[in-house]
C-alpha cells in the first residue's frame, strides 16, 4: 500500500492528519513453488493477543511441506499461552499434527493431502521474537523411476537422497553404490574389524555388518580390542566415532544393545534373535586404531519346548538354565518347580508379582508377604491385572491387605477380595507392604499385578538427613525420557529446609530448556523461583525462605544422563541467611 501526502503553499492553518497501521497476518496461500511465513513483527517481538491463520494449498497429488528456520515462542509445558498449531487440512477440526512453543525448532512437517493449516496465537502477557518458516510444494521423488538411485531412494523435503544396502557405501556421485566395509555374514563364527585395523581407521566411514544365524540360534559378540574417539561414560560423548550393536527382530525392528566409544571394552553381547547388526561410524577429525571382535553362533535350547523348563528358560553359551516364578524354587532335577517360601523383598524398580501357584488355584492356608522398597523420593505403585479370590463382604476369608510403609503397623491402603480388580495403589513413600492370606476352604485363581515406581510427592524434612534421587534406577541406569516430577519438601514450623545436591548430571543446554531442575520457595510454583539448572555440578546448596521447598525435575524425549542425588534436612531458621548456591544466581546457573 502507498500513501502520498501532498500540501499546497496556498493553504495554511490545517492540522494535517495522523493514522495508525498494522499488517494483517494470515490468509489463504496458493503455493506455486516455495514461500515464507513469519510471525507478526518478526524478528522483533510479536504483538500480544494475536491470532493468525494461514491456509496453504498446493495442486492435487502434491503435499505441503513446512520447515522452521527460527523459533522462539513463550514457553509452557502444555503450550497454553503462546503457540503455533499445525493441522493436516484447512479446517479447525482437521487432524492435529502438533502444537509447538518454547525455543526448540519443530521437526519438518509434511501434509498427507494438498492442504495445511498454520495457526499462531499469542496471549496478553509475554512476547518473544516469534518464528520464521519456509513452505514448499512437495511430492515423493522416489516414486519416479528416473531418480537414479542404484539401491534405495529416501524422500526428503524438496528432494531425495540415495542410500545403499549393508556392505555398500554411496559413491561420490550420490547415486551409485560401491563395495564398502561391512557386509552380511552367515558363517557359524568369524571376526569383524574396523577399516584398516590394526592401523588407524579412516574418517567419514559408515560401515554396517549383519550377522545372520540359523533359526533358533543366538549370536554372541565378544570385543577383543576397542579404541575409538570419545568416552562411553556418557551417551552424548559418543557423538563423534561410535559402534552401535542391535538385534534385528524384523525388517524394520531393531533392539539396541548399546552405543560404544572410547577405550573400554564393551561387555559380552548376546543377540535376542538370530540376527545381529553392528554399525561403525567415524567423523572427519580424530582417528584411533578401531576395534576387533569375534562372533560365534549357538543353539538357543530354550526355543524348543522351553528347554524342558516348567517355568522360565534362560539361554546361556552352550547350554541353558531353568528358573521359577515367584513363590517357587527350582527342583533338584533342574527343570521342575516346587512351592517355596512366601516372603519376598522386592527392590527392583518394576516387575510382576503373582499369588502362589498362579495361574492355577492358590493353595489353602497360605500367608505371604511382599515388602517393596525403592529409592527415596519415589513411591511404589501397584496395578492389578488379574484378580480372582474368594468373596466376602468384610474380606475375612481369603484376601490381600496393603500398607503404606514397611510393616502391618503402617497406614492401611486397602483390603481386597472377590473378583473386582482393585484400583491402582500408590504409596506415599518409598516402601509398601502387602500381605496375602488364604483359609482352608475355597481357593481361586489368585492375582497378577505389576509394580513400578512413581516420582514426586510430599517429603518431610526432619533433623535426620534424608536422600532424594532423580529416578528409581539411579546409579545403574540414566534417567527416563519425558520425566515430570515435583517433590514438595516441608520442614516443621519454625524450621527451614536445607537441600544439598551431592551429584548432578543432566543434559547440558545454554538455556536449560531440555532437561532441567527448578527450585521454588514454598509448596508450589507460586513461590520464589531460585533458578533453573542443568548440565553438571559437584555441589549446590539451597536453604528455604520459609518451611518448604519445591524441587521440579523435567526431561525431554532425547538425551538422558546420570541424574542427581540430593540430601535434605530441617535446620533452624537462624541458619537460613543465604538462599541458593551462591550470591551470583547467573553464575550459579552457568556452573550447573
Amino acid at each position: 500500500m502507498l500513501v502520498t501526502y501532498v500540501t499546497s503553499s496556498h493553504q495554511t492553518g490545517h492540522d494535517g492528519f495522523t493514522a495508525s497501521y498494522e499488517a494483517v497476518c494470515g490468509g489463504e496461500i496458493e503455493v506455486e513453488d516455495t514461500g515464507h511465513l513469519e510471525s507478526p513483527n518478526y524478528p522483533e517481538g510479536y504483538q500480544s493477543s494475536k491470532e493468525c491463520v494461514w491456509k496453504l494449498s498446493v495442486p492435487q497429488n502434491f503435499q505441503v511441506a513446512l520447515k522452521f528456520q527460527s523459533f522462539e515462542i513463550e514457553n509452557h509445558d502444555n503450550c497454553v499461552y503462546d503457540y503455533v498449531e499445525v493441522r493436516d487440512g484447512h479446517n479447525a477440526d482437521s487432524p492435529l499434527i502438533g502444537v509447538y512453543c518454547g525455543y526448540k525448532i519443530p521437526p519438518d512437517i509434511k501434509s498427507t493431502g494438498n492442504k495445511l493449516l498454520v495457526k499462531f496465537v499469542s496471549d496478553g502477557s509475554v512476547q518473544k521474537a516469534g518464528f520464521s518458516a519456509t513452505f514448499m510444494k512437495e511430492f515423493d521423488e522416489c516414486v519416479l523411476i528416473e531418480h537414479g538411485c542404484e539401491h534405495n531412494c529416501i524422500n526428503t523435503l524438496g528432494g531425495f537422497e540415495c542410500s545403499c544396502k549393508p556392505g555398500y557405501e554411496l559413491h561420490s556421485d550420490g547415486k551409485h553404490c560401491e563395495d564398502a566395509c561391512g557386509g552380511v555374514f552367515e558363517d557359524r563364527n568369524g571376526t569383524i574389524t574396523s577399516p584398516s585395523f590394526p592401523v588407524t581407521y579412516p574418517g567419514n566411514k559408515d560401515c554396517v555388518w549383519e550377522i545372520i544365524a540359523p533359526p533358533q540360534y543366538r549370536i554372541t559378540l565378544n570385543f577383543t580390542h576397542f579404541d575409538l574417539e570419545g568416552n562411553n561414560a556418557r551417551q552424548q560423548d559418543c557423538e563423534y566415532d561410535s559402534v552401535e550393536v542391535s538385534s534385528k527382530l524384523g525388517d524394520d525392528l531393531l533392539r539396541k544393545h548399546g552405543i560404544f566409544c572410547g577405550s573400554r571394552l564393551p561387555s559380552l553381547i548376546i543377540s535376542e534373535g538370530n540376527s545381529l547388526r553392528v554399525t561403525f561410524t567415524s567423523d572427519n577429525s580424530i582417528q584411533k586404531t578401531g576395534f576387533a571382535a569375534v562372533f560365534f553362533t549357538d543353539m538357543d535350547e530354550c526355543a524348543n519346548n522351553n528347554g524342558g523348563c516348567q517355568h522360565e528358560c534362560r539361554n546361556t553359551i552352550g547350554s541353558y538354565q531353568c528358573s521359577c516364578h515367584n513363590g517357587f524354587t527350582l527342583h533338584e532335577n533342574g527343570h521342575d518347580c516346587k512351592e517355596g517360601g512366601c516372603k519376598y523383598e522386592i527392590v527392583a524398580p518394576m516387575g510382576t508379582i503373582t499369588s502362589p501357584n498362579y495361574p492355577d488355584y492358590y493353595p489353602g492356608l497360605k500367608d505371604c508377604v511382599w515388602h517393596f522398597v525403592t529409592k527415596p523420593g519415589h513411591r511404589i505403585k501397584l496395578i492389578f491385572k488379574v484378580f480372582e479370590m474368594e468373596s466376602h463382604q468384610e474380606c475375612n476369608y481369603d484376601h490381600i491387605a496393603i500398607y503404606d510403609g514397611d510393616s502391618p503397623d503402617s497406614h492401611v491402603l486397602g483390603k481386597f477380595c472377590g473378583t473386582k480388580e482393585p484400583h491402582p495403589i500408590l504409596a506415599t513413600g518409598n516402601q509398601m507392604y502387602m500381605v496375602f492370606k488364604s483359609d482352608a476352604s475355597v481357593q481361586r485363581k489368585g492375582f497378577l499385578a505389576t509394580h513400578s515406581t512413581a516420582c514426586g510427592g510430599h517429603l518431610s524434612a526432619t533433623a535426620e538427613v534424608k536422600h532424594l534421587y532423580s529416578h528409581a534406577k539411579y546409579g545403574s541406569h540414566n534417567y527416563d525420557h519425558r520425566t515430570d516430577c515435583d517433590w514438595a519438601i516441608e520442614a516443621p514450623s519454625g524450621k527451614n529446609v536445607h537441600l544439598t545436591f551431592v551429584t548432578f548430571q543432566l543434559e547440558s543446554e545454554s538455556d536449560c530448556n531440555y532437561d532441567f531442575v527448578e527450585i521454588y520457595s514454598g509448596l508450589d510454583t507460586s513461590g520464589l523461583l531460585y533458578g533453573r539448572y542443568c548440565g553438571n555440578s559437584n555441589t549446590t546448596e539451597f536453604i528455604s525462605i520459609n518451611e518448604a521447598l519445591l524441587v521440579r525435575f523435567r526431561t525431554d524425549d532425547t538425551i538422558s544422563n546420570k541424574g542427581f542425588m540430593a540430601l535434605f534436612v530441617a535446620v533452624d531458621q537462624d541458619n537460613g541467611e543465604n538462599y541458593g548456591g551462591s550470591e551470583d544466581e547467573d553464575a550459579d546457573e552457568e556452573n550447573l
